[in-house]
């Protein structure tokens, strides 16, 4: 009787069809590349979730991550065992499901590579190149009116020759007895009676 050992194979998100055993105690799953097993995809946290194997079984675990974990549809909170053909859903794009493979059979590839069977470096989700979008040949933009501006020197003469205007209507109205007093009556003919 050959020995089982338990395997996770992605049915769809951004790796599909490969598959990867969980060889070590606790493998880790995440958008990161230094997860056991690195899932390029945005939704998916940078450490999403981990497998742990204990003498009862295989669990799952969430790590925490923004757009959860899911165990045959219902989202997880705490460490779920899993049973053969049990289906994990990340985010909501990456389905995967956990098998107990006979070790006869090969995976497409392992999370952790033998020597006979390297693990290719996985690969960026197809995205197809947007569309050009027509432009429209470039048009000078039309230069608003400006009224001619006044340089700051011009408004004070204005200013400075009003004061000397106001100053010599003053003075020229103003009455004797204010030159007597402004002259200190030193002006002939002060002080005025």
């Amino acid at each position: 009787m050959s020995e089982q050992k338990p395997l996770i194979v992605m049915r769809s998100g951004p790796i599909p069809g490969s598959s990867f055993y969980l060889e070590k105690p606790e493998v880790t799953l995440g958008r990161d590349l230094a997860n056991d097993i690195p899932v390029p995809d945005q939704e998916i946290s940078r450490r999403h979730a981990r497998f742990v194997t204990r003498a009862d079984g295989v669990y799952i675990e969430d790590l925490g991550s923004t757009n959860g974990s899911f165990l045959n549809g219902v989202r997880i909170n705490s460490p779920q065992k899993l049973t053969n053909g049990d289906l994990i859903t990340l985010a909501e794009a990456t389905v995967m499901s956990f098998e107990w493979l006979d070790q006869e059979k090969t995976p497409t590839y392992s999370a952790y590579p033998a020597e006979a069977a390297p693990q290719p470096a996985p690969q960026p989700a197809y995205q197809p190149m947007p569309k050009p979008v027509p432009q429209q040949p470039l048009q000078p933009e039309p230069t608003p009116e400006r009224k001619p501006h006044t340089p700051w020197y011009s408004n004070f003469f204005i200013l400075l020759l009003i004061a000397i205007i106001i100053i010599m209507v003053i003075v020229i109205f103003m009455p004797a007895s204010w030159w007597c007093f402004f002259s200190a009556n030193r002006i002939p003919g002060c002080p005025v009676q």
